[in-house]
């Protein structure tokens, strides 16, 4: 398998912040990313969460990511969305050689971005690109549907 890792984020309706997403479930098996979500503070002290953002323009490049991945103000990635009608983009974790490809809900165009799914890739900085093509084309299915099955419910405790 080249995807090993898997969080699913949810915006939740209790919480008011309008970037903000809460792991609801998780393979619960890669620290360093673990390490960078914890919650220090309510609400959901000690779990995990992170804020979805566009990107700011003054990191516009040639190929621009189009939003982040951040806590606080570290960013832990730059999200690519080469094809915006689609729900996947691609990223890295920051300080790893890991990709990260990223899957929002179905209806994302209408309804907004309600669900974010990161599948790692392990050692696969340099693929995430063509990663995200075998994504779009449907060759990582088994590999999605596989880490999901195997994720746990993480219990979320709101303050």
């Amino acid at each position: 398998m080249i995807l090993s890792d898997y969080y699913k984020a949810e915006k939740l309706q209790e919480v008011k912040a309008k970037y903000r997403f809460e792991i609801s479930k998780s393979t619960m098996e890669y620290d360093r990313f673990q390490l960078l979500l914890i919650n220090k503070r309510n609400p959901n002290p000690r779990g995990w969460s992170f804020n979805f953002v566009p990107r700011p323009k003054r990191w516009e490049g040639e190929e621009s990511p189009d939003m982040a991945i951040t806590k606080g103000s570290e960013n832990i990635s730059s999200v690519y969305i080469p094809e915006p009608s689609l729900p996947y983009g691609y990223c890295d974790i920051k300080g790893t050689n890991d990709a990260c490809l990223v899957v929002f809900n179905e209806n994302f165009r209408e309804s907004g971005i309600t669900d974010i799914e990161l599948f790692i890739g392990r050692g696969q900085k340099h693929n995430r690109k063509n990663l995200w093509y075998e994504l779009v084309d449907g060759e990582l299915d088994h590999e999605l549907e596989f880490l999901r099955i195997h994720s746990s419910c993480i219990q979320l405790n709101f303050a």
